[in-house]
């Protein structure tokens, strides 16, 4: 386990002047990172839950002291994600009942998931945001097409989720360390969370009556979005090998990188 602390950050953003298309000035990709963003709030809010329902079983002190950073992490970025999306409403897009269906989606999963399996989720899905968090930072041509307004937030959260990438799994590898479940979840997770992204990604578009004709931008985006899952595919299917460990996908240097250049940019 990576034994550096994790630090909590308070960033302030201001979205006041966030553009429609705040990704590429691409209706598309805006609408897919705003999707995205829909989903954090409670997304984040469920990995805290599911890691603190077993959090009285850790032992060992650093990965304790992850855990605190971990919740701490994931409150702001659920808080900043928060702030975002109410600019996104005032940008027109209609987000109350995607917001609605995600609180209702924690509340089922809460009720009716078994411990380890809400956590065996919450594994998943960070694995998704860890390798992605790591494109995003590694690839400049990317992250500076992100409008000014809103750059800064995406760069902080994909540095913190390089940070904490393996705090969950370590939880759950100390209660549960049950490797089929862990993988038949991201098969799952894979096919669920693909398809909730595709399909809100599509339902704000079509909120767009102009956004939504611009076929050119539409078939940029598909490069792009093509290239991401092909370089990602290798670091994806690593989480289906019995001795897989989120630090095996080394990160160190990026994020001692990224760190100095949020404190400069800030």
């Amino acid at each position: 386990m990576n034994q550096a602390a994790i630090e909590i950050r308070r960033p302030q953003y201001d979205f006041t002047d966030l553009p429609k298309y705040f990704f590429a000035n691409n209706p598309l990709l805006s609408a897919l990172f705003a999707a995205l963003s829909l989903t954090f709030p409670e997304g984040e809010r469920l990995f805290v839950h599911s890691v603190r329902l077993v959090r009285d079983q850790v032992t060992d002190p650093t990965l304790k002291q992850h855990i605190a950073g971990f919740i701490g992490q994931e409150a702001m970025h659920s808080q900043a994600h928060t702030h975002f999306n109410a600019q996104l409403t005032a940008l027109g897009l209609n987000t109350a009942p995607i917001i609605k269906e995600e609180q209702q989606a924690a509340i089922w999963s809460k009720r009716y998931l078994s411990p380890k399996q809400q956590l065996a989720i919450t594994c998943a899905l960070e694995h998704f945001t860890a390798i992605l968090a790591k494109y995003i930072l590694e690839h400049p041509n990317l992250h500076n097409q992100i409008d000014s307004t809103a750059r800064q937030l995406w760069l902080w959260h994909a540095l913190e989720e390089t940070e904490h990438k393996a705090v969950a799994f370590d939880v759950y590898q100390t209660t549960f360390a049950d490797q089929n479940t862990r993988r038949l979840v991201m098969g799952i997770i894979t096919t669920t969370f693909l398809s909730r992204m595709s399909y809100l990604t599509a339902r704000l578009l079509w909120q767009d009556r102009k956004g939504r004709f611009e076929l050119k931008q539409h078939a940029k985006a598909f490069v792009i979005l093509g290239k991401i899952i092909k370089d990602l595919l290798p670091e994806y299917f690593a989480y289906y090998n019995t001795r897989f460990h989120p630090n095996q996908i080394d990160t160190d240097l990026l994020t001692h990188t990224w760190r100095q250049r949020l404190i400069d940019m800030q």
